[in-house]
């Protein structure tokens, strides 16, 4: 059975199970799916490369997670390590160096210097050690990971990795804060869920909570599953040594920065800074958002990251880097490339600015406080 049809039968499941619910959640999925639709258009046409005289940056932020060999194993969160080898090597063929953000500031405000790519990795998984820094050690890359201060003690509250592991293993689920039950038959269901809890939660710290019932009625310890993917202080400490290494704050809980109150929104991002700069024994001048679009980080959030040290601060939205960014560092743009599957016009997109356009409906190239 084709994956099509699999995705077909599921979304008519869904609307057969929940008459009231279930249209907006397929009508989720197929704006999903429309966008993708698009963006392949984009690729195929040759309108991503008309579009980059306009959206195309000086530099391009990439970022990734997790990097293994078993992406739908892990409900494809993450990418294949061939995937990360295809993005070194179409920067290559556009022209860009890879860099440090100590570099990219330097070029950005040089108008002399060549077009630039920086390569950034979230959360300090252990895989971006024993996968990830192989290939890049092959082309001469930098790389940059943002590491949290709890995933290296164990205590965020990594609710993503409870419910990878709640959908991987289980043939049903049922998430009481959602009251959603899911009939997890075949590869295409455990994918949907996931994907459709996640967009439940959005940046609602509060519906991440409720998810902690479910986990201890299913004994699910989110600290034994961090210790099984991420780096410990020896491991970080070691990594950080490498010459093609630079580690980055990602705040101490890893938490949605908007929805803290002013004093422990700052903590949570000064805290990290400190950690690191003791454990590392050196300075630590960048940081990235963990949530990083418009409703989980702004104005207040770039002015505490500034207040903390730190000479750049990396979101999720999307875009390229202008000059202009400098009188913004603090909320610089990130694209992902480190989604499972990506085809080769979703990167085409990300590296010429052409996603820029598609997710602004052609407006301001410049992503910074809008």
């Amino acid at each position: 059975m084709s994956y099509f049809v699999q995705n077909l039968r599921r979304f008519a499941g869904e609307l057969l199970e929940d008459p009231i619910g279930g249209p907006a959640r397929v009508a989720a999925a197929l704006k999903v799916k429309w966008k993708t639709g698009l963006e392949q258009t984009l690729g195929s046409s040759g309108m991503g490369r008309l579009l980059a005289a306009r959206y195309r940056g000086r530099g391009v932020v990439l970022m990734f997670h997790e990097i293994h060999d078993d992406v739908e194993g892990n409900l494809r969160m993450g990418c294949s390590p061939e995937q990360l080898r295809t993005v070194l090597m179409a920067l290559r063929a556009d022209g860009r160096d890879i860099v440090t953000p100590d570099e990219a500031v330097k070029r950005l405000a040089d108008p002399q210097a060549g077009d630039f790519a920086i390569m950034t990795f979230d959360d300090g998984y252990r895989d971006n050690r024993t996968m990830a820094l192989p290939i890049l050690e092959e082309f001469g890359a930098p790389m940059t990971m943002f590491v949290p201060t709890g995933m290296v003690t164990r205590e965020v509250y990594a609710w993503w990795l409870g419910l990878r592991a709640l959908f991987r293993s289980r043939d049903e689920v049922e998430i009481e804060a959602m009251e959603r039950r899911f009939t997890l038959a075949d590869a295409p269901s455990r994918n949907a869920a996931l994907r459709q809890v996640g967009l439940w939660i959005g940046t609602d710290r509060a519906r991440a909570e409720a998810l902690k019932p479910t986990f201890a009625r299913h004994a699910i310890s989110i600290p034994a599953l961090i210790d099984e993917v991420a780096m410990d202080e020896q491991e970080i400490r070691s990594f950080a040594d490498h010459p093609l290494v630079t580690i980055g704050g990602h705040t101490t809980t890893h938490t949605f920065l908007s929805g803290l109150d002013d004093s422990a929104a700052y903590r949570d991002i000064v805290d990290n800074k400190f950690y690191l700069e003791k454990l590392l024994d050196r300075p630590v001048r960048h940081f990235a958002y963990p949530y990083g679009t418009e409703g989980a980080c702004g104005k207040r959030e770039a002015e505490y990251v500034k207040a903390a040290g730190f000479e750049t601060g990396f979101t999720t939205r999307s875009g390229h880097l202008f000059p202009t960014h400098l009188s913004t560092s603090s909320l610089m743009p990130r694209e992902d490339t480190g989604f499972a599957h990506m085809s080769s016009s979703q990167l085409e997109n990300r590296l010429s600015g052409a996603r820029r356009a598609l997710v602004t409906q052609f407006g301001d190239p410049v992503a910074g406080l809008r």
